[in-house]
């Protein structure tokens, strides 16, 4: 079970995430943002990434928590804010990010402690997730610093 501390910790390793976006790739130009980096993804794809897997992260827990599933009517699977859309210039999708980050951060602050620890269908822990999450944003930012060029 995460303590009290380590919760606080990835919770502020996540608004460290999102802090970071804002700061190094919010500035830049769209057409940087957009440039391919040979046969690597541009800047912009893993901000892309970012906000999709920050969208499924939250609407999961979401689910989890409260038991309430996404409509059945609604095929599509991909998480939406309603608003995306694939033109979408950078700093809109680092704002759709945000949006996710802060649902799970208040769904995440609001959970007793007990519930960290409780085990999820497919295994593992609220907890175990989150520090999954936290890991995968590590990753995702590495891939970042690599392609802006570390600071």
């Amino acid at each position: 079970m995460a303590t009290t501390t380590q919760k606080e910790e990835l919770l502020q390793q996540m608004i460290s995430t999102y802090r970071d976006l804002n700061n190094r790739v919010r500035p830049l130009a769209e057409e940087r943002l957009r440039l391919k980096h040979g046969d690597k993804a541009s800047i912009r794809d893993v901000v892309v990434q970012m906000r999709d897997d920050e969208l499924t992260f939250a609407q999961a827990l979401k689910e989890r928590l409260t038991g309430v599933a996404r409509p059945e009517v609604i095929t599509d699977k991909r998480p939406t804010l309603g608003m995306e859309h694939t033109d979408d210039p950078t700093a809109y999708i680092i704002s759709q990010f945000g949006t996710g980050r802060a649902t799970t951060l208040s769904l995440l602050r609001e959970l007793p402690d007990q519930r960290w620890a409780e085990p999820l269908e497919g295994g593992g822990t609220v907890a175990d997730r989150v520090m999954e999450l936290v890991e995968s944003d590590r990753r995702q930012l590495e891939r970042l610093n690599g392609l802006l060029g570390a600071p």
